[in-house]
């Protein structure tokens, strides 16, 4: 049993699985939803108003992040929720679909899982770098971390003659 799986593959959907599930649906899907049905109880921070509270007042520390974003705020969060699920969702289809085993035909749903890992946390860094925020740097980080794993990706496609 054990030698169908590929463990080459399996940290990478841990990662991406439970990063994004954590900064997906449980920060702002579960958050905002726990602040609708149970405000009194509800942490603030990650209700709707809590949110936006952290989130403006960092772009409102730059001119910039004043102007150009911090008015979109509501436009712009519901946009940010969903791309922080993508993520999540493409691996569960790719656990779904057995693109753990060293038998899979492809991991096609593991590198939507990566790409949209890799864009999200660009659109992140893109808002957070135009406000001169300080969570910047961590998601250098992730960025440097979401390209190394498209090219791992890819390179044990190769390897394994599943490209």
């Amino acid at each position: 049993m054990f030698k169908k799986i590929s463990f080459h593959i399996i940290p990478i959907q841990i990662f991406l699985g439970i990063f994004w599930f954590k900064n997906g649906f449980i920060d702002k899907v579960c958050g905002i939803f726990n602040g609708l049905m149970s405000p009194e109880t509800a942490y603030h921070g990650d209700t709707w108003a809590g949110w936006k509270e952290y989130i403006v007042g960092t772009w409102d520390k730059s001119q910039v992040g004043h102007i150009v974003l911090s008015p979109l705020f509501d436009a712009l969060f519901p946009v940010l929720i969903i791309l922080q699920c993508l993520p999540f969702i493409f691996i569960i289809v790719s656990i779904l679909k057995l693109e753990f085993l060293t038998d899979a035909k492809a991991r096609p749903w593991l590198m939507k899982s990566a790409v949209a890992s890799l864009f999200v946390t660009s659109v992140m860094l893109f808002s957070q770098t135009l406000s001169g925020a300080s969570d910047g740097e961590y998601l250098w980080h992730l960025l440097a971390a979401g390209m190394v794993l498209i090219m791992y990706i890819k390179n044990i496609n190769t390897i394994t003659g599943k490209a």
